[in-house]
């Protein structure tokens, strides 16, 4: 028995037999390498498994092995299970370079300059954001924050700088001249975003040919995962150390779902044209999911052009259809849900084996809303599910807290210009505060004595005092259609959107959201009440894996479930209003499908889908997706 025999019978002797497609990946030494791996198809234990072939049958040193992933928890997750392996142990597996693009390009930018500038921590840049866009005479809110964001961050990603964008309409020179500030401003205090870490790394490779010879000697071996997510950048600086031609790459094209951040689906299935003599092996096995979930999911991705054919293939386990419902509106799709895994949980299924996926935090509040109400404890990602942390619905709960408690300053500043009453003197919360002191009363009626007030301003804050104090014998309902329609802030959205360039549905969006969730309360106190319980429950979510999971598309990624229940299967939703108005359309489509396609393929077991008929209160189309499998299902109310 040869060595390379050997290396394969001791891996089965730990639980890892190989087939022979992924031991086909395992054995390939020299040239580049690209792998497409389908969801449950093994590619985590290929890649580990070629690592330590490349270790111990081709002999390979394993500080000449660079192993690149797109989380720390998958790099922590490689290098754990590379320790795992016959012959391999830890001391061995940290001696290979392991790690995030970002964690190994800073390490090379740390040995060839002793130090960088700090990096901005999340918060900070994004109050750095925030006080661009307020200088610049703009809300800031988080949404306008997130987009400001996400286009600076593609912009880098691409390479991408303030001084070469060529910009004729106002939004696009609103955009440049927030990105210079952006820049500026680190420039003076001295400080790196993390996206600078890959224009640093590109920077420093391309003009220093020493250091990128140096490290082309000792990468000798690089594999990296997840190929399909990679941006602009990332793939240059790694054409850059793989002088070698020893490149291998593992990726599933309809697994490519960053398209927002600058990811190209395009590299991973263009590698054979830019490496001509490289090697492709196709695993098509799906070891996860039933043949039912396998077959529907493949009739979906199959109308994807832009693609590598593969024929996807169980092991032969059969079980449940799949089933789609289409409940009245979400209120109802909740209820169902719940139902459903309140029988699961009475027949032995535990409820972390529950898995309740969407496409925007936005379509979960609904069903947060009834888990608190039913005691049932989930589990959530970062900060999905704070709807009632949305600046309009902040907007909104002001005007609540504060027409019960006209003591709430807090409130007060959150809506006194909203709509706009121009109380704008940069110290009258200072003063309103003194007065409220001198008079020993409420903030609202100290708001009357503030300096200098014009008449037209006293009755506009004299309207606002009588307006809340309606307000506070009303239902939730009422006034929510008072604030929007008397106090006129539908009127103050429209004007934003007009100012800003916003999507109009997407301002008001969380509105229409807004409604459903203060349907059945009776006074406002017990609304605010369920809010802050909420907000509690939610705190507490975050820091546990126990209960139902709850999370996106994007967020389940790499994960598996035994039961996933898919939520908001609507047009404007699966797929996203913002891809049916890409001018990209065509492209963007094709992410959503992906997006679904990766929802789909989360399920181990069972799978459920939720097509409500009505959302936000109004009536709406199914994903035309559902109309791209063989629908053997069983639809009710």
């Amino acid at each position: 028995m040869n060595k390379q025999e050997m290396f394969f019978r001791e891996l089965e002797k730990v639980g890892i037999p190989l087939h022979t497609t992924q031991q086909e990946a395992v054995r390939h030494v020299e040239g580049p390498l690209v792998v497409f791996a389908g969801p449950g198809s093994g590619k985590t234990t290929v890649l580990t498994s070629r690592a330590a072939h490349l270790m111990q049958v081709a002999e390979i040193p394993p500080r000449n092995l660079l192993i690149v992933t797109f989380t720390k928890a998958a790099a922590e997750e490689m290098q754990k299970r590379l320790a795992s392996l016959p012959g391999i142990g830890p001391l061995r597996a940290r001696s290979c370079e392991t790690g995030t693009f970002h964690s190994v390009f800073l390490r090379i930018l740390l040995r060839a300059y002793g130090q960088v500038p700090q990096l901005f921590n999340e918060a900070e840049q994004r109050n750095l954001v925030r006080t661009i866009l307020r200088d610049n005479g703009q809300d800031g809110n988080e949404e306008e924050v997130n987009d400001l964001l996400t286009k600076i961050g593609l912009c880098k990603n691409n390479l991408i700088f303030p001084e070469q964008i060529k910009a004729k309409k106002k939004e696009n020179q609103d955009f440049k001249r927030y990105y210079q500030q952006y820049e500026l401003v680190k420039e003076r205090l001295q400080r790196w975003d993390y996206e600078d870490i890959l224009v640093e790394c590109y920077r420093l490779l391309r003009v220093r040919a020493d250091i990128r010879d140096e490290y082309g000697k000792r990468y000798r071996y690089i594999l990296i995962d997840e190929f399909q997510d990679a941006n602009y950048v990332q793939y240059e600086i790694i054409k850059l150390l793989a002088v070698s031609g020893n490149l291998c790459i593992v990726g599933d094209d309809d697994q490519s779902i960053y398209r927002f951040r600058g990811s190209r689906v395009e590299y991973l299935l263009e590698f054979q044209q830019v490496f001509p003599n490289a090697k492709k092996i196709v695993l098509e096995t799906n070891y996860r999911s039933t043949q039912q979930i396998i077959t529907m999911a493949a009739n979906v991705i199959r109308y994807n052009q832009k693609r590598e054919p593969k024929l996807v293939r169980g092991t032969g386990r059969s079980g449940e259809q799949y089933q789609l419902e289409q409940p009245s509106d979400e209120r109802a799709e909740a209820v169902k849900i719940i139902q459903l895994i309140r029988s699961q949980i009475a027949s032995g299924q535990p409820l972390e084996s529950f898995a309740v996926l969407y496409r925007s935090n936005a379509q979960v509040h609904t069903l947060i809303d009834e888990l608190v109400r039913q005691s049932l404890p989930f589990s959530i990602r970062d900060a999905e599910g704070e709807f009632y942390k949305r600046w309009q619905i902040r907007d909104i709960l002001g005007y609540f807290r504060l027409a019960l408690d006209p003591f709430d300053l807090e409130s007060l500043a959150q809506i006194i210009n909203r709509p706009k009453r121009y109380i704008y003197q940069e110290n009258w919360l200072h003063q309103l505060q003194q007065i409220a002191r001198r008079l020993d009363g409420s903030y609202l009626n100290a708001l009357l004595r503030l300096p200098d007030l014009e008449s037209w301003k006293l009755r506009k804050l004299e309207q606002l005092i009588w307006d809340l104090k309606k307000i506070s014998g009303m239902s939730p309902a009422e006034a929510l259609r008072f604030v929007r329609k008397e106090i006129g802030y539908d009127q103050y959205l429209a004007d934003y959107v007009t100012q800003t360039g916003q999507s109009r549905d997407q301002v008001f969006e969380p509105l229409e959201m807004l409604q459903q969730s203060v349907s059945g309360f009776r006074r406002l106190s017990d609304f605010l009440d369920h809010v802050s319980r909420i907000n509690e429950v939610l705190q507490e979510a975050r820091k546990t894996k126990e209960g139902i999971r709850l999370m996106t598309f994007h967020k389940a990624k790499g994960l598996e479930f035994s039961t996933v229940c898919i939520v908001g299967l609507v047009k404007g939703m699966v797929p996203h209003r913002k891809a049916l108005k890409d001018k990209e359309q065509a492209e963007a489509l094709e992410e959503e499908r992906r997006l679904f396609y990766v929802g789909i393929t989360r399920a181990k077991d069972r799978l459920y889908l939720y097509s409500p008929r009505k959302y936000n209160g109004s009536k709406v189309e199914p994903s035309p997706f559902l109309a791209e499998f063989d629908k053997k299902t069983r639809a009710s109310d």
